[in-house]
């Protein structure tokens, strides 16, 4: 329907002005007119006036027009078939002849949209691959062509536009333009293109783990994609050597392709991905190469107790690529600065009352506040109100040490050393201390005592620990004489203990000298198929440690060695707290998965021996349980504290209760993965920088951080930027958000040679910080269009619907009826200003020939 509308409605008014002005100025003037030519007169002023008022009103006429405008836009990218180009032209041309549309555009487009003259004309159109100034076949911009096609449309008229593409855009969002192709009001009719054909493999990218770090076992995956099954080798290699290769069976599609490596430099390199597969037409895809900076190897503090023998864990770590430092906990640091430069912190099997308040806190604040990393190994020191129960430290672990409701089934033998060297003042200790270890049994528990010196006694056999009085009464009596024989006594104990019902079976033995030969490693592993287990205590000088040392080694228990008497009693009360202690079982357990989580990746659980023992703990709420003992007890659980992750293994990490573990390919695995997942972050002043391409640029991405890990705003960094054959040049970036810069420069990647980028020292970004970051290198893609995909049919089907289109259409379709219409406009103005000048006119020849009077009256 046809309609009029006006642009400005301020001049209306002056027509309303207009007819009482002329009027009053019609009477009031002098001259000698007679009444009805002056009414004449004043009728044409007014028409005049009215005319000039219209016309400044501007409006205009608008009237339904069906005329079709239609643009071929033709994807001539190298992706697409030569065949199908002459199918395509052949189609445009035909349907300019069926159906005559007002005007047709015929578009070529690859990397940028390019008009000609017809669709013939397409046949001569020079293209390229690489630099120059005409269409890069290399590139499919969907987002470019279809902006372009934009302006190739009629003005008032129907716009069909007929997409001919195979719909694989390498660069921009197709999204944008067809939003803006919708408001247009333009219906998108969509050809899928044929593609290329050949027998293809490539590389689409390579993954690999964040922040890799030298020696470390790291996760490569290789993204390849296959028209079809096929054999390959593919070689991984770093600064142009191979580290990696293996022969792969290509399916038909993605393919993931995984390699583990140890990336044996530090620093920013290149590494690069290489296919050769069987039958492949095409090449120059199969090589891929991105840049990738490696940091440096983890360092980890392993606290280990004055006893323990440390090189298991910290052997397997170092084999994994973690640098170890060992220590003892009295040389722990006792403030946060001395924690600083470790990764993380391992305390294996400390006693809590070997930690003091002030390294316990440091500990804390190291992990909370400082983003640091705790790993807490346990171990039969780790008990009671004595241990770590209700400590800073416990704090920031997962778990809580909570003793069991019963205790244990424990029956404890002493052996006891009665010759003449333990005469006087080590004697009254050793019995003071055999009472002490009495005293802290319940009266359900058994206990009993074997004294030996070259013959043996059983003076308080194996029975309840009920009459405490009649025992200690038995035990003041001993004295010392005679020579040692160890061995006769422990034959006794293994038979008193083999015989006792109680589930925990344990011996102390004490001796201060030598002994008779001895099958001792055949005894001991009866013992251990029995379940019963023998810590060792070595007192003087003259005492044969290596026997002793070995005895509680075969024995499964603990070893104490000390010159001075007065240790014994506390000796004796740690052992006795330890073996009695709730917390602590001595059973053989295996690990049971509670959780998934990548730290647990690629270890065969099932496969693992069996544990010896472990302590009773409580998860947090919050914590993360990843493996159960299989009897439901917490083995291992991780949170977060604070900055930092702390994690508790619940048994020991040594050749006690984790002694078949050590020989275990998982050990290793096991707790590299669990180091690596707790290691300190850069919570500190550091950077994040950052280089990728997107839409044909560069872009430059950069974090910097305080001390204190919050965001450092006003700096003014800058990147020196190194391209190929160019001086290098130095670009600003500027703030984007809360300690966050970035710059974005066009990118042509052109030869072989990589663009490199470099941070410069400049206010708020230190030669310090610069050093840390290292380089960052831009290699050159391979093109996506030698990347033989399928047509993306269903990208294709969905712009047609959401632009009111048809996928594959045939041509009578395009030119279809389907409701709308175009507005054909004319502006009105200029008719109505011409008949306001043609008026006034009129006006001034009546009013200036006297013929003109005498027409009017006649």
């Amino acid at each position: 329907m046809s309609r009029i509308f006006v642009e400005a409605w301020w001049p209306l008014p002056l027509i309303a002005l207009a007819i009482p002005l002329l009027w009053w100025i019609a009477h009031r003037s002098q001259t000698a007119i007679a009444p009805r030519h002056r009414r004449w007169l004043t009728g044409l002023r007014f028409a005049a006036v009215a005319a000039a008022a219209i016309a400044l009103m501007r409006p205009v006429w608008v009237a339904p027009g069906g005329d079709i405008s239609v643009v071929y836009a033709l994807d001539v990218s190298r992706s697409v078939a030569p065949g199908f180009l002459e199918a395509a032209i052949h189609w445009m041309e035909r349907a300019d002849a069926d159906h005559r549309p007002a005007q047709s555009q015929v578009l070529a487009f690859a990397d940028r949209g390019r008009f000609v003259d017809s669709p013939a004309a397409i046949r001569q159109l020079r293209v390229r691959e690489g630099d120059g100034a005409t269409l890069d076949v290399g590139v499919t911009d969907l987002e470019s062509a279809l902006d372009a096609a934009r302006y190739g449309f009629a003005p008032n008229a129907v716009k069909r536009l007929v997409l001919m593409t195979d719909g694989n855009a390498t660069t921009g969002d197709v999204w944008r333009a067809v939003d803006r192709l919708q408001r247009d009001g333009v219906r998108v009719f969509t050809v899928p293109a044929l593609v290329r054909e050949g027998r293809d493999a490539w590389i689409e990218r390579i993954d690999v783990a964040s922040d890799p770090r030298r020696d470390e076992p790291t996760e490569i995956v290789v993204r390849a994609f296959s028209q079809g099954p096929m054999r390959a080798q593919l070689h991984l290699s770093l600064a142009g050597r191979v580290i990696a290769r293996q022969a792969v069976d290509l399916v038909a599609g993605a393919n993931a392709l995984v390699f583990v490596v140890r990336l044996p430099e530090a620093g920013s390199t290149a590494l690069t991905a290489e296919l050769v597969a069987e039958g492949d037409t095409v090449r120059e895809n199969n090589r891929y190469t991105r840049s990738i900076t490696v940091q440096s190897r983890p360092r980890v503090l392993y606290v280990a107790s004055a006893t323990e023998p440390v090189r298991y864990l910290p052997d397997a770590l170092q084999r994994q690529g973690i640098d170890v430092t060992v220590t003892t906990a009295a040389r722990l640091p006792a403030n946060v600065d001395g924690l600083q430069s470790y990764g993380a912190v391992i305390l294996s099997d400390v006693p809590g009352n070997a930690v003091s308040a002030a390294q316990g806190a440091a500990l804390a604040a190291y992990v909370r506040d400082f983003g640091g990393g705790l790993l807490f190994a346990a171990g039969a020191q780790v008990y009671g109100d004595e241990g770590w129960r209700g400590s800073p430290v416990e704090r920031a672990l997962p778990v809580t040490f909570e003793a069991r409701e019963k205790p244990r089934d424990l029956a404890l033998l002493v052996v006891l050393d009665r010759s003449y060297s333990m005469k006087g003042r080590k004697m009254d200790l050793a019995k003071a201390a055999t009472v002490g270890a009495l005293d802290l049994l319940e009266p359900q528990q058994r206990f009993g005592v074997i004294t030996f010196n070259s013959q043996h006694e059983v003076p308080i056999p194996l029975a309840l620990a009920a009459d405490k009085k009649a025992m200690e009464a038995l035990i003041a009596r001993f004295t010392a004489s005679g020579q040692t024989n160890i061995f006769p006594a422990l034959q006794t104990a293994y038979r008193l203990l083999s015989e006792s019902p109680s589930k925990s079976r344990h011996i102390i033995l004490l001796s201060d000298g030598d002994t008779q030969a001895a099958d001792f490693p055949k005894l001991l592993r009866r013992m251990e198929e029995a379940q019963i287990t023998l810590s060792a205590v070595a007192i003087g000088a003259e005492a044969d440690v290596v026997l002793m040392q070995r005895l509680a080694d075969l024995g499964k228990g603990r070893y104490y060695f000390t010159t001075d008497a007065d240790e014994i009693p506390k000796i004796f009360v740690d052992e006795t707290r330890r073996v009695a202690n709730e917390s602590v079982t001595d059973e053989s357990t295996r690990a049971v998965v509670a959780g998934k989580a990548e730290v647990l990746r690629g270890v065969d659980f099932a496969g693992a021996p069996p544990l010896a023992g472990f302590i009773e703990t409580k998860p947090r709420d919050r914590a993360e349980r990843l493996l159960d003992t299989d009897t439901g007890v917490p083995l291992l659980a991780r949170w977060q504290y604070g900055l930092g992750k702390t994690a508790v293994f619940a048994s020991d990490v040594k050749n006690q209760w984790g002694a078949a573990w050590i020989a275990w390919p998982g050990y290793g695995r096991l707790f590299g993965q669990l180091v690596r997942d707790t290691l300190r972050r850069d919570a500190g002043e550091g950077l994040d920088f950052a280089v990728s391409v997107a839409d044909g640029e560069a872009v430059v991405q950069l974090t910097v951080l305080e001390a204190d890990g919050a965001f450092r705003n006003g700096a003014e960094p800058k990147v020196r930027i190194t391209v190929p054959g160019r001086t290098p040049r130095d670009v600003p970036l500027r703030q984007t958000g809360p300690g966050r810069y970035e710059v974005r420069v066009p990118y042509q990647a052109a030869g072989a040679a990589p663009w490199r980028f470099d941070l410069a020292p400049s206010p708020g970004i230190s030669r310090a910080l610069v050093d840390q970051a290292g380089p960052r290198e831009l290699h050159r893609p391979v093109s996506a269009e030698f990347r033989l995909l399928p047509p993306d049919q269903s990208l294709l089907r969905a712009i047609a619907t959401q632009t009111g289109g048809a996928f594959a259409p045939e041509p009578a379709a395009v030119f279809a009826d389907l409701g709308d219409t175009a507005s054909r406009s004319r502006p009105l103005w200029p008719w109505f200003a011409a008949a306001a000048l043609m008026l006034y006119l009129l006006d001034l020849a009546l009013r200036r020939t006297p013929w003109g009077w005498r027409r009017l009256a006649d």
